[in-house]
């Protein structure tokens, strides 16, 4: 098959590629229709480093990117029973053990294997777990990890139910929005817009769409976020809200200026969800999240749980996900996509991917 493969840092190629084959019975193999870029894939692209064993800057394998995939069976392990040939599937992003209390509760980024080596973890971030940026996917334990595309979803939508639209969720819930909060996201690329998004969808009274880029944050006006510049964004919130501090902040860049600015629009006793992949080193100011009394939370999005309750948020219209896919290439001009996407060229917010 042909596939878009990792070379090293700013070397991802379309080349040829081993067909992958069912390894495991409770497994599937997709073959690829759509898929997309996650703005986590230039962590990779740069050569930078996730979690503690995934440093790209050295040698390692070749393997598939992509966990942002949507497309049709064509083959089904026999210990598959919620999947056959033809289906139409979102796939989330990433495997766990499928076997785990965890996994079962579809809290795949809960894994209890996670940590103890192996392949757990997103699909197309490392050797071993090939990614879906190829003609086919080797989808695991199907069951737990994939849904059939539902009745009014497009095919843009299931894209972002694959990962950016169920991790901005994921901020939504770990920083406790509730009806009637004010709410700001810190970084407006498509996890941000689809923070954002959600938080207006369950209720929140007012979501500040924070970014550098005027015409990123400007895309949130459209379903009723309020677009700022870091810039006017400490002066603004602190207006409206009478000095007090906003709620709620979802942070969707992990750098520490961004941080930084999270916890000063922070009422006391405020949430913070920290979305963006952290590197090492970068800094937090603890000593005011403890005087402010903050509730923190930082993590990875499971994906699955979460599709129960998003999906008939996207079929009833409440999020849409209106203009975050600017962009549309064939997958044999992958490597030009990528650049583009890094470069944040041409207004570039998020790039589809077709087979």
């Amino acid at each position: 098959m042909k596939a878009l493969v990792f070379n090293g840092p700013k070397n991802i190629q379309y080349e040829s590629f081993d067909d992958p084959i069912i390894t495991n019975n409770r497994n599937l193999i997709l073959k690829v229709e759509k898929c997309s870029i996650c703005g986590s894939d230039l962590h990779m692209y740069h050569g930078d480093v996730i979690g503690t064993k995934l440093d790209y800057s050295q040698p390692m394998p070749k393997f598939c990117t992509g966990h942002e995939t949507i497309g049709e069976v064509v083959e089904v392990g026999s210990g598959v029973s919620k999947h056959m040939i033809g289906d139409r599937l979102v796939i989330a992003g990433g495997k766990g053990c499928g076997q785990c209390k965890r996994c079962l509760r579809g809290e795949i980024n809960l894994c209890e294997q996670s940590g103890l080596g192996g392949d757990v973890g997103a699909y197309g971030i490392m050797p071993g777990l090939n990614g879906g940026h190829a003609e086919y996917l080797e989808v695991h334990f199907a069951d737990i990890s994939a849904v059939k595309i539902p009745g009014g979803v497009s095919d843009e939508q299931a894209i972002l139910l694959t990962d950016a639209l169920a991790t901005g969720y994921y901020g939504v819930k770990m920083a406790n929005v509730k009806p009637g909060d004010s709410v700001a996201v810190i970084g407006q690329g498509p996890v941000g817009l689809m923070a954002a998004e959600a938080a207006l969808a369950v209720g929140a009274s007012r979501v500040y769409c924070i970014d550098p880029d005027e015409a990123r944050r400007n895309l949130s006006a459209h379903f009723g976020g309020i677009p700022l510049s870091p810039a006017e964004a400490i002066e603004r919130i602190r207006e409206d809200t009478n000095g007090i501090g906003i709620d709620a902040v979802i942070e969707a860049v992990g750098v520490g200026p961004t941080l930084k600015q999270a916890v000063r629009l922070l009422r006391w006793g405020g949430s913070l969800c920290v979305l963006g992949i952290l590197q090492k080193g970068t800094e937090l100011p603890l000593q005011i999240m403890q005087a402010k009394s903050l509730n923190f939370h930082a993590g990875i999005a499971g994906v699955v749980n979460l599709w129960e309750e998003l999906i008939p948020l996207v079929q009833g219209g409440r999020i849409q996900g209106k203009g975050v896919f600017t962009h549309e290439f064939s997958l044999a001009d992958g490597a030009e996509a990528f650049r583009l996407f890094d470069a944040h060229e041409d207004g570039v917010i998020k790039v589809m991917m077709t087979l």
